[in-house]
């Protein structure tokens, strides 16, 4: 009987390991389908937050009726996300035209550096291609990007498509839920799994959202005060980057201080800009976004890294950016279910994973009696 469950078990794992390897490689190959699908997803969270959170101002609520509210705050998104794609489409090009310039420079001072110490060290935009990108033409990937950004209205039109037949679909899945989950009792734990996610997420994606916005704003403030030049455009790097968990910081605050070191050489500014920048890092990601978001997420560090390696394989840029929120919805969901609840409970940094047994009123009366 031993043999048998052991057998049952050793097929178990390896069912789910080929399960998780297929998951993985359509998600993969249907990247062009459902990336756009999850951005929407995420940006009627990101409406619904705001529109909310608009509600309550004074006089704003009683005035404008919720329907104009959420209409108000599709069309101002949708113009900001156009804005900024524009602004983008307006200045990589230059940016990396500057490269070889600001390359050269940094060449000089490092090559004065390791002289001091009897070092022979040449760096070059060359050698820097090579390295990095090994044979890839990078003029022909930079221009391949510009006209990405450039016919990028369609796409995002298609985003926000998504996003209002989203938010237009929440009014009729009570209907839906009721049809598919007959059992009041069953009814209500459905209701609770789907608040549960959309609480996590939609507090997640809505407070990081302006928590970036302030710290690139920051971030904008200290390129002007030392005067590096693209000032506004590391900014918005700076908060596009910080939604990558851990590294994406870094990565960000990297990018603007090779550009100073190549503007300027070894000099007390590059000091302290670099301490500026790394005081505003430390409080937001440090001090300010732990009180704002608590433990909203509640994922391993270990499994943050983990989750961000695997999604960027998968999706890119754009899988990294979502690596925390969509493992923690997997980790949400796992957890209702007993024979995924051990996996769950592994994923969180605490061992708390949420209540199955919890079986709270759903919100806005919704039971599925309709």
């Amino acid at each position: 009987m031993s043999e048998t469950n052991m057998s049952l078990r050793v097929a178990s794992v390896s069912l789910s390991i080929l399960a998780t390897i297929a998951v993985g490689w359509f998600l993969n190959a249907a990247q062009a389908i459902l990336v756009p699908i999850v951005i929407g997803a995420l940006l009627a969270f990101l409406m619904d937050g705001i529109s909310r959170g608009m509600s309550r101002l004074p006089f704003y609520a009683t005035l404008v009726p919720p329907w104009m509210r959420m209409g108000l705050t599709t069309v101002v998104l949708f113009i900001l996300l156009a804005v900024l794609i524009s602004f983008f489409a307006r200045n990589l090009d230059p940016v990396v035209r500057a490269m070889p310039a600001y390359l050269a420079s940094l060449s000089a001072t490092v090559s004065e550096i390791a002289g001091r110490f009897d070092v022979e060290f040449e760096l070059t935009w060359q050698s820097v291609d090579r390295l990095i990108f090994d044979n890839i033409d990078v003029q022909q990937l930079i221009r391949l990007t510009v006209n990405s950004l450039s016919y990028s209205a369609g796409y995002l039109a298609l985003v926000f498509l998504y996003a209002i037949l989203f938010l237009i679909e929440r009014d009729s899945i009570a209907v839906k839920v009721a049809a598919i989950v007959p059992d009041e009792r069953g009814r209500k734990s459905v209701w609770h799994t789907i608040d549960l996610i959309t609480d996590q997420i939609g507090t997640y994606f809505t407070t990081k959202t302006l928590i970036n916005a302030i710290l690139g704003l920051v971030c904008w403030v200290i390129f002007l005060l030392f005067g590096l030049e693209f000032a506004a455009f590391f900014a918005v790097v700076t908060a596009i980057f910080n939604y990558i968990p851990y590294v994406g910081s870094w990565v960000a605050l990297a990018l603007p201080m090779l550009f100073a070191v190549g503007a300027w050489g070894i000099e007390m500014n590059v000091f302290l800009m670099f301490a500026a920048l790394c005081a505003a890092q430390f409080v937001v990601g440090y001090f300010w976004e732990p009180r704002l978001m608590g433990r909203s997420m509640n994922l391993s560090p270990v499994i943050v890294m983990v989750s961000l390696a695997a999604w960027a394989a998968i999706w890119g840029l754009i899988g990294a950016i979502l690596s925390v929120i969509l493992t923690s919805a997997i980790m949400t969901i796992m957890s209702f279910f007993k024979t995924t609840r051990p996996i769950a409970i592994m994923l969180t940094n605490n061992g708390e994973v949420p209540a199955t047994s919890a079986t709270p009123t759903p919100k806005n009366g919704r039971d599925g009696r309709v």
